[in-house]
Order: structure tokens, then sequence, then C-alpha cells
């Protein structure tokens, strides 16, 4: 599958946490938030999904116990615009974790191009898949091992092109 990174905007403040753009294997959907656009009478209306995921990296390695080890336990913050019509959701509960986050720049032969088709595969709770006319990261910042944020946790440090340095 080709990289999405460069036609998703901000995409750098996650691949700055992690050096490339993840899958999402595992991630859990923590908040989904829609909203329906502008209200301005007249106005075409651009729907937005808000959706904060709690993701990490694997390190490849296993603790004692033969729990994988993770690290850079992140809260991302993705913003998916002008969401088409034929949105689809399903399950959302207590826990929304998911086995991909996929997304795919397509075109259209007919109606506005490109445009992404994102497809949350769900492993337990929420699944969904619709169309969206652009996607940007809003934030990605630290959090626990329990997907929490916490003030007391200091932000992952950045070099000047806004790769992770190592801590």
């Amino acid at each position: 599958m080709p990289d999405i990174a460069p036609f998703i905007q901000a995409s750098k403040k996650l691949i700055g946490i992690f050096g490339y753009w993840p899958d999402f294997h595992d991630a859990e959907i923590v908040e989904a938030h829609f909203t329906r656009g502008d209200s301005q009478l007249f106005e075409k209306r651009q729907p937005t999904l808000t959706a904060k995921l709690h993701t990490w990296q694997p390190t490849g390695k296993v603790d004692a116990k033969g729990y994988w080890l993770l690290h850079h336990h992140t809260l991302v913050t993705l913003r998916f615009h002008n969401i088409e019509e034929d949105f689809c959701m399903e399950g959302f509960n207590r826990q929304n974790v998911i086995s991909e986050l996929r997304i795919e720049q397509q075109e259209r032969t007919d109606g506005p191009s490109p445009f992404f088709a994102v497809r949350f595969w769900a492993c337990s709770g929420m699944g969904a898949i619709f169309k969206c006319a652009s996607i940007e990261v809003v934030e990605a910042v630290p959090c626990t091992e329990n997907g929490r944020c916490n003030t007391v946790l200091e932000p992952i440090p950045m070099d000047r092109d806004g790769s992770a340095l190592e801590r």
C-alpha cells in the first residue's frame, strides 16, 4: 500500500514520534465527535468526524510474563473533513479496538477528486467506513499506557524537522 502520510495535513506530528505513519494496529478509539459543519444560512455544510485514538509503537520484545513491550504511547486526534453521505458506523461501546486504520487516496470519474476512502477495521467495538475530502492530524500527545494524558508527562522532545529525539 502506498505511503498515505504526504497527503494528510500535519502528518509530521505523528511521523515525528514514530518515524513513519502507523497502521494503528490494536489502537483504541477513545472518542468520536461528529460536527455537521457551519450553520450559516445557504452555506454548504462540511460534516467532520474528529476521532481520538490511543496508539503506540511495538518494540518487538516481550516481558517476563510474555506481554508485548510497547513504547511511545500517544493520543492522536485525527479530523476527517467533508464526510460524504454514505458514512457507516457500528458497534461503538466501552472498548473500541481496531486492527487497522486504512486510508486510501482515490480518484473518481464523476465528482470531486481526489478523495479518501477510510476504514476503521473493528476488532472490538466501533468500526466505520466512509469517504472524505481531506484528513488532518490535529494533535499527537504523549499519554500513559492506559491512554490517559497527564500534565506530569513531558512532551516528546523533537528536533527541528519534527522527528522525536531519543529520551
